[in-house]
Order: C-alpha cells, then structure tokens, then sequence
C-alpha cells in the first residue's frame, strides 16, 4: 500500500526547478519551523489618499516580486496582517497548477515562500479560499487539477479532499477530509461567516450542488437547501457585510447576471436586491471585498471590448451600499492595470484600512507582471474586527488521528487530545472525557485497473492502491467512549474487499474508458476511521479528518541537486509497521511522459 507527495527544490532565486515524488509501503503482513511572533497591538499606517488605487509591487525600490501565474488565491490573515497568497500556475503563466504559499508583507512589500510539511494537489482558477479568523486557518478548497503537467492523478485521486487547512503558525496543512462532502467546484463564490464562524459556499463551474455550508469547528458540511436560489455560474464573488450579517454575491465570468443577491442565513433565503444602478455585468468577472470600517463591499469589474485578437480589456471600480441597496461608481483618478479573466483577487485589510488587489497582467495591457495595488475608500485608521468567539457546548475536533495496520485483523488508532483550552466555553463542555471511534468500508480501484496509472508506470504485483472509489456510512465500533487516546480494532478484516451495504457517503465517478475492467484489483480491504470526542455531559463533537488504512503522505520532503544526483530527505511516518518507502521520479510532464520507479524496493 502506498501514499505519495511530492516535493520541490527551490534553486537560489526561488524558481521551481524539478518535481520529486515520493511514495511509501507499510507492512503489516509478512525544519524545523517557529512560529511567528505576535504582531503588534498597534495599528500601522500606510499613507494613502481615499478613493485612490497606487501600485505597491512591483516596483524599482520594492524586493522582487515572484511572478506568479493567475487562478491563484489570496486571503487577508487577519492574525499576522499579511497576504497569504496560494495555488495558481506557475510563473510562466499558464503552466503546471501550483500548490505554493505564499505571503505578502504589505508594509514592507516583501514576499516569502513558505515550504510546510506538505501540499494539497496543485491547483488552478483557486478564487475565493477562505480564511479562518477564529482558529488562524488558511482553508482551501478543491478546484482544476491534473491538467497542466507535472502532477500524477494519483495523488490526486487520493489526496484531493474537499478541505485542507493550512496553520501559518505551525507552518503546516491538514487534510481535513470531512465525509459526506459535496462537489465544490472551481470559481466558486466563498466567504466567511464572521457571525456562524463557518464558510458558505455557492455555484462553481460545472457545480449544480447549490448552496452549501462548511463549519470548521465541527468538520462538518451541511446542505441549507434555500427555497429559490441564483442561477449556477462559473466565477463572480461572495463577501459577508457584517454590519448587515447578510452575504452578497456578484458577477460572473462566462453569462451575464444583472443582479445583486444576498443571502440572509437567518431566514435561509437568497434575495435579488434589484438596485437602481449596477456596474456592467456581461461576463465581468467581478471581484469583492468588503470594507468593515465603512460597511460597504467594493468591486473591481472587468469590460472587455473587441473580439480575438482585437480584445481590450478595463477595469472599474464601484461601491455597493448594502444598507441602501445602492450601488456608486467610484471613478478614482487611476484603476489598475487592466488584466483578462481570472487574473484578480480583492482582499480587505481591516487593520490597515486598505484592500488589496493581486493583479496578474500580460501584454498587450502591460507588461507580465504579478502585481499589487491597494485602495482606500475613505479615510480614517485602521481597525481590526472584534467578535467574541462563539460559545461552544461540545468538544472540538480531534486533529492528530494516526492509524497503524499492525496485522490484517488488528488496527491501531493514536490521536492526541484537541486543544480544548483554547475554545471558548464552560470546561465540562469542551473539554473530552472520551472518545467515539467510527469505521467506514471503502470502495478502492487499484493502479493496474485505471490505465491512466500504468500507462505511465507499470503497475507492482500485486498492485497498489490507485484512487478511493467510494465510501460507505461511518458506523461506531465502541459501545462506551474510550478514556484513553488509543484503540485497537481487532473486529476488521483486510484480507477481504470491504463491503459497501449502506448509504454511500462519497463518490468519486470514472468514465468507462479510464477503467480496465481486466485489471488486477488491490487485493486488501480498505477502511476509513476517524474519532469524536465527548464531554463530560455526553455532548459529541465533529468528527476527525477520515483516515484511511494505507499510510499517510511522507512529511518534510525536501531534494537538493547536484550535478546528475539529486538527495532527498524526509521525516519518518508516523504510523507503526511501515515497511518501506517507493520513491518515484516524473520523466515529463505530460500523461504520455513516464514515471520511473527508482526503488524496486522498498527502502527504509
């Protein structure tokens, strides 16, 4: 069995050079990084006239801005005031979907790679992640993958779950893999719900799940399912207005929506605002932000004029009054430089009274260049947002779930207590005095049966595990809460193909000619756990992220080159009974370019 991530190496000037994956077996049968200090309590000023956009990056006096590519993802980390900036194409523009981090210091217009113990699938059009306020969380979602080069659908297939989370203190994501999980589609319209503390979520491309909701306290999806809703779209934005606790939602890429929505989580109802007034809509690809110190939400919105190759592009700024249903056209002396589709993302900084525009520009509009601007709607200081975190009457959830096959019949689970201390709410509430572990069977195809796998690599004898099919209803296997932070489940049986008899949870569908139906199949049983913990008034919280019985990815992976070699380094898995490591190299980057297994064994 085997899990896989890949790893970068990162030449001296940050440019990617080389993608290494790395793949590990477990038996069974026969950086170090500190955390950022505290930001300040004083607010800092940036200079900056009202209803103005100026360039911050980059610029002849300003560090050297990355250059990344477009369809990435940014949000405002309102813990340590910078722009955290993820996923996207790679510097050339239009490459490989990446799946870097990084952070933009508005006050010194420096930017910083991260390298964390991990990665997500790479991905593109990446709009509107999310950023969690409460617990300091960067949280993605997924979007297109596979289909730039250099990325091995298998990794996709096994690790591309409908939410990761990244902790820019630990420097760490998690793979939170929440089930039952909807379809969240690429271009989807997000936004934070400061006042539920979750993240609601509409439209997509190709997406018909409608609106739904993520809590990450919980870990749970949920369908509200609202009597009338907007038509399904790809692109156009979300924010939340606080100050009317009602989401708003605008533009589109591909139609044209002339309307203004809201959707008020109190009645469940989406609304078209219908004001007076409205920026262009066809296909406009509007961007949002909302501006907490003077409650109103801004949009940047494109109007493209011309057709092939005579098409030109501008951008304009416009306001909307929620409170009066009014929308205001800006007209600042200078908009950003015009840029296509899927090239902006608006952020708000409370703290520094400013939004923030990334802005990925190309000829003929200008130069290609990753660029920064800020605007200011009016003046005044900046001021973070205060909300008293929610009152919780239950557990949070377990984060650090390890589960180790021992034998066909005995699996281990090993978990460490969640940090209950840091939730708000009475101790006999939040704090666990137990734990409920649950077991789900898993559907698996194997790499022998889905030829998009062994037509670039030959599958092993047996083979290995090539992607989750499906996954059937969680059910408890203890009768009373464990005490402890350990289990041992010896009811199982992993010399047997799960059985999949009830409520399908999960689903993943393969057309019929990416599956050899004369393929060997994986021959074990897979299952999926994942553990709740309960307080002392019998209350249960959220469950873990699902983890499966094959190993977790190897962490802390990291190359250097050398001539002809290239060195690879790792942290040793967690989970017991590892047998081994595979380490695979890409030979290209496409799905007609082969993957060589450099250990016929494993190696340990």
């Amino acid at each position: 069995m085997r899990s896989g991530h890949k790893s970068r190496w990162t030449g001296m000037y940050g440019v990617f050079r080389r993608w290494t994956f790395l793949w590990l077996v477990f038996v069974g049968w026969g950086s170090c990084f500190k955390g950022v200090e505290p930001v300040s309590a004083e607010m800092p000023v940036i200079e900056q006239a009202p209803n103005t956009w100026v360039k911050r990056s980059p610029l002849e006096t300003t560090p050297p801005s990355p250059q990344l590519g477009y369809e990435g993802a940014c949000v405002w980390d309102h813990w340590r005031r910078v722009l955290i900036r993820y996923g996207g194409h790679n510097q050339g523009g239009g490459g490989e979907q990446g799946s870097e981090v990084w952070i933009f210091d508005p006050l010194t217009a420096r930017w910083t790679l991260k390298e964390p113990n991990i990665s997500p699938p790479g991905l593109c059009c990446a709009a509107q992640h999310v950023f969690d306020p409460v617990r300091g969380l960067y949280i993605r979602f997924p979007a297109f993958s596979g289909n730039h080069g250099w990325q091995w659908h298998r990794e996709i297939y096994l690790n591309d779950s409908s939410v990761w989370v990244y902790d820019p203190a630990e420097n760490v994501w998690r793979d939170r893999r929440p089930l039952p999980a909807p379809h969240v589609a690429p271009l989807r319209c997000a936004a934070w719900d400061w006042h539920w503390e979750q993240v609601v979520i509409f439209g997509g491309e190709g997406s018909r799940e409608g609106t739904v909701i993520y809590d990450p306290y919980a870990n749970e999806w949920s369908w509200p399912k609202p009597p009338m809703q907007p038509a399904f779209r790809s692109g156009g934005q979300m924010v939340y207005d606080l100050a009317r606790q009602v989401h708003v939602l605008f533009g589109a890429q591909f139609t044209d929506d002339p309307h203004t929505w809201v959707f008020d989580r109190r009645q469940n109802l989406w609304i078209d605002r219908k004001p007076p007034l409205l920026p262009p809509t066809n296909q406009n690809d509007a961007v949002l932000a909302y501006d907490s110190l003077h409650e109103v939400v801004l949009a940047v919105v494109k109007i493209t004029e011309g057709e092939e190759e005579k098409t030109r592009h501008r951008l304009e700024t416009w306001a909307y009054h929620t409170k009066e249903n009014r929308w205001q056209k800006m007209n600042p002396p200078e908009e950003p430089t015009p840029s296509g589709n899927r090239a902006r993302q608006l952020v708000f900084a409370p703290e520094l009274n400013l939004f923030l525009l990334e802005n990925c520009t190309h000829p003929p509009h200008g130069p290609r260049e990753q660029q920064i601007w800020t605007y200011r709607f009016a003046a005044g200081p900046g001021r973070p947002i205060e909300i008293a975190p929610l009152e919780r009457d239950r557990p949070p959830i377990v984060e650090e779930l390890v589960v180790s096959v021992l034998d066909a019949r005995r699996v281990e689970l090993r978990w460490k207590e969640p940090a209950w201390e840091k939730v708000r709410g009475r101790e006999s509430a939040v704090r666990p005095v137990g734990y409920i572990v649950e077991r789900a069977p898993v559907e698996v195809l194997s790499e022998d049966q889905l030829n998009r796998l062994k037509s670039r690599v030959l599958p092993l004898d047996p083979p290995s595990l090539g992607a989750i099919r499906r996954v059937g209803a969680f059910q408890p296997i203890t009768q009373e809460p464990v005490r402890g932070l350990e289990y041992v489940d010896s009811t199982v049986d992993l010399l047997q193909p799960a059985c999949l008899e009830n409520q399908i949870i999960y689903q993943r569908s393969f057309g019929r000619d990416e599956v050899d139906q004369g393929g060997k199949p994986y021959p074990f049983g897979v299952y999926a756990y994942r553990v709740r913990a309960v307080n002392a008034e019998g209350k249960v919280g959220g469950p873990s992220a699902a983890v499966l019985t094959i190993p977790s990815p190897p962490q802390w992976v990291f190359s250097q080159e050398a001539g002809n070699t290239c060195r690879l380094k790792w942290a040793p898995n967690p989970e017991r009974g590892i047998r081994g490591y595979r380490v695979y190299r890409l030979d290209g980057r496409w799905d007609k370019d082969p993957i060589s297994r450099l250990t016929p064994e494993p190696i340990t």
